[in-house]
């Protein structure tokens, strides 16, 4: 299927199932298993549809509280100018033509051992619960960042309102203006990668903006991800338009000066794309699902299996790596992860052993409008140290740039939407 002809596909509306009363779905699956899977992104979306790939007998529900999924990766591309947010919206009737039932419905609380989620529109009951909460921003220890610097400095970090705004800020931008990004810290979700995101936004200027510039405040030694790669196309293309610089921590943000200030030097710029550092997202907390103080969700790396909540299964962004495995925050490897959950509650349910689990990553970064570079990697468990490691010899980073990369990047995105959502 063409990308543009599943994009239309995706959209068409066909009406979804929603929550209308305390207890609705409380006893409706007719003796079949119930599992519920909260969030409709990359992990969510793929386990409830393996979930009834792999036993059509189950009752699957996914609860999503947007009425389309709207896709972080390529989401860069739309900052640039390179594509629409109708590009990368899609609706989740694909899935409800499987027979996977689509709840539009926040949820708000559990109690696992009778087995319900909570909702704003009702409860649903559950034989098994998959969670995949995504990401949520860490602003603590930064003077400043009030309501105000929030909306002046958009993250644009979950695909949506905030990527159309620095989409729209760019176009508005003054030639010779500056932009600045601010790279976060720990573990961040990748795609939308920061130094992908620099370098379109650099490509952009250069093009467009005549005489701009892009300050970069990492806090890291080097570019933390694919450096060599970014590096050198950053040194052939971007000399003029990149300001690049390491070691950075951030004190303070002013919205009323328009700066981003280190513990030496303040910045300002016309344009600032702060990207904060991250967590798991807050509904993990709300479920009870990350330890106190800490900022991850942990898991058994076979099952991906809650260690604090059983019954309940953590995917994606919002796991704990301790625990899951050294496996970057990406839409591929939730996607994944959504496989690996799916299966192991397919024979949970079923009162077999969980299959050993395989996870795989892939991820494509454009360095220009046309050329991109990648990364992959392939993960499995290891019995002997009771956790999940990466496969060296089957990992693999590309050797340079080219536009075929970049057309593969395309690609990729068309069909994980694919296996995800038809």
């Amino acid at each position: 299927m063409k990308r543009r002809d599943f994009i239309k596909y995706g959209t068409i509306g066909l009406g979804v199932v929603t929550l209308c009363g305390p207890n609705a779905f409380a006893s409706s699956h007719g003796g079949h298993k119930r599992v519920v899977v909260i969030g409709g992104g990359y992990g969510g979306a793929t386990a409830a549809k393996y979930l009834k790939m792999g036993n059509p007998a189950l009752d699957v529900v996914l609860v999503e509280k947007e009425q389309n999924f709207v896709s972080c990766p390529i989401s860069n591309w739309v900052i640039a100018g390179m594509k629409k947010m109708d590009d990368i919206t899609i609706g989740y009737q694909g899935l409800e033509a499987r027979g996977i039932k689509v709840v539009h419905d926040e949820i708000i609380g559990i109690d696992a051992k009778a087995g319900y989620v909570q909702g704003k529109k009702g409860k649903l009951e559950y034989d098994r619960l998959i969670v995949s909460p995504g990401i949520d921003f860490r602003y603590d220890g930064i003077e400043g960042f009030d309501a105000a610097a929030k909306k002046l400095m958009p993250h644009a970090y979950k695909a949506g309102p905030q990527t159309v705004q620095l989409q729209q800020e760019l176009a508005a931008l003054p030639a010779g203006g500056t932009v600045l990004m601010r790279v976060p810290d720990g573990f961040y979700r990748c795609p939308p990668g920061p130094y992908e995101r620099a370098s379109l936004i650099a490509d952009y200027l250069k093009k467009n903006k005549k005489g701009s510039k892009l300050v970069i405040l990492d806090p890291h030694k080097k570019i933390a991800s694919k450096g060599k790669l970014f590096k050198q196309a950053w040194d052939d293309y971007y000399t003029d338009v990149i300001d690049f610089r390491t070691e950075q921590v951030i004190a303070s943000v002013s919205a009323a000066n328009k700066s981003v200030s280190t513990y030496e030097e303040e910045f300002k710029a016309d344009i600032i794309n702060f990207i904060p550092d991250q967590k798991a997202g807050d509904l993990a907390f709300a479920l009870g699902l990350v330890p106190e103080k800490k900022h991850w969700a942990p898991v058994k790396p076979i099952t991906l299996e809650s260690t604090l909540v059983p019954g309940v299964h953590v995917i994606g962004d919002a796991t704990d790596p301790k625990t899951s495995g050294p496996m970057p925050k990406s839409g591929f490897v939730a996607s994944s992860m959504g496989k690996v959950a799916a299966a192991a509650v397919i024979a949970e349910l079923a009162g077999k052993t969980a299959p050993m689990p395989s996870f795989a990553n892939t991820c494509y970064s454009m360095v220009n409008a046309t050329e991109a570079i990648y990364v992959t990697g392939v993960y499995k468990h290891d019995a002997a140290a009771g956790e999940n490691i990466k496969i060296a010899e089957a990992s693999k980073t590309s050797s340079g740039r080219s536009e075929r990369y970049g057309r593969h990047a395309e690609d990729w995105a068309a069909g994980i939407w694919s296996d995800m959502l038809t």
